[in-house]
């Protein structure tokens, strides 16, 4: 049952991201356009209402183009991008396919999307195999400190883990917000030669400005990196519990003393900068634009309250589990 549920999850994950792709510039290439020009419909082929192009009909259309510089041609678009009929619209064309020249606000957001869905989906489908292959129940007889998943399973949740889950989860959410905060800043028709934003002053608003998608791709890493430390750290909690001090007498000695509060200022020091850089930077300007130049800002504060909120020493941390 679990097989067919992760099963099913998976192929409408899937929906989901063939839709996105179809819906957003995932197929469209780089925000810079090479050529800008007008396109008329000739002809259509519908695909949907559900399929490989995901839920919904859309239509892939051949359209005559006349490019700025007066050279025409005809010009295959994909599925999402042109309607039956349509005359005189706004196109472009970039690194890929042609499409439709109305904003590039999914440019970055579209693709984070997109490969967020694809793992998603791939994660299901690998569920779903392995939900058909029997669990261990033992613990392998090789290992010093065996423990079962029961045994990691009643083990409670310290401070310290809930701290990396949260900090892993906020990676996430990172590279999330990297790609909605991108949306108001790319949120203008492409013209050729470099891309002009409506809201320049958005960079000056962000601590950090790397390349786009550049952010998002480090920070799901440190995700995945805090996750398997605070997985780990939630196994050794679940042998302090089941053996005690035996495992205790083999590691290094805890420390005795409580946590330096000296990160938890300098992070505050951090937010209260990224803030000050927020209302000095965006000015007068519409609230989602507020929004977006908060992005760092945010992060930090979610960081500080995380941090401020699990505080707990080493020494803490054993007395809790011992005494289980």
């Amino acid at each position: 049952m679990r097989a067919l549920a992760f099963l099913l999850a998976a192929v409408l994950t899937f929906l989901a991201l063939a839709t996105t792709i179809r819906t957003t510039d995932v197929l469209l290439g780089a925000v810079e356009a090479r050529q800008t020009g007008t396109a008329a419909v000739v002809s259509c082929t519908e695909h949907g209402p559900v399929g490989r192009w995901g839920a919904g009909t859309s239509h892939a259309c051949d359209a005559d183009v006349r490019w700025e510089d007066g050279s025409t041609e005809r010009v295959a678009f994909p599925p999402g991008q042109l309607e039956p009929g349509a005359r005189e619209v706004a196109v472009f064309r970039s690194t890929r396919d042609a499409g439709v020249n109305d904003s590039a606000r999914w440019f970055l957001a579209g693709p984070l999307l997109a490969v967020a869905l694809g793992l998603l989906a791939l994660w299901f489908a690998v569920a779903a195999v392995l939900s058909l292959v029997p669990g261990r129940k033992t613990p392998k007889p090789d290992e010093k400190w065996p423990l079962t998943e029961e045994d990691v399973r009643n083990t409670p949740v310290t401070r310290r883990v809930r701290r990396l889950r949260s900090l892993a989860w906020l990676g996430l959410a990172t590279a999330a917000a990297e790609g909605l905060a991108s949306m108001p800043f790319f949120d203008a028709p492409r013209r050729v030669g470099a891309f002009v934003s409506p809201w320049p002053q958005l960079e000056e608003a962000w601590l950090v400005d790397l390349p786009s998608g550049v952010l998002a791709g480090f920070a799901v890493l440190v995700a995945a990196v805090i996750g398997l430390v605070a997985e780990s750290v939630h196994k050794d909690a679940a042998r302090v519990v089941r053996y005690g001090q035996s495992y205790l007498d083999g590691r290094k000695p805890v420390p005795g003393g409580g946590s330096s509060w000296v990160p938890t200022a300098l992070l505050a020091a951090l937010a209260v900068w990224a803030v000050v850089e927020v209302v000095l930077a965006v000015g007068d300007a519409p609230p989602l634009v507020w929004l977006a130049g908060s992005r760092d800002a945010l992060v930090l504060l979610a960081v500080l309250a995380v941090v401020a909120a699990t505080r707990q020493s080493a020494k803490d941390m054993v007395a809790q589990l011992v005494g289980k």
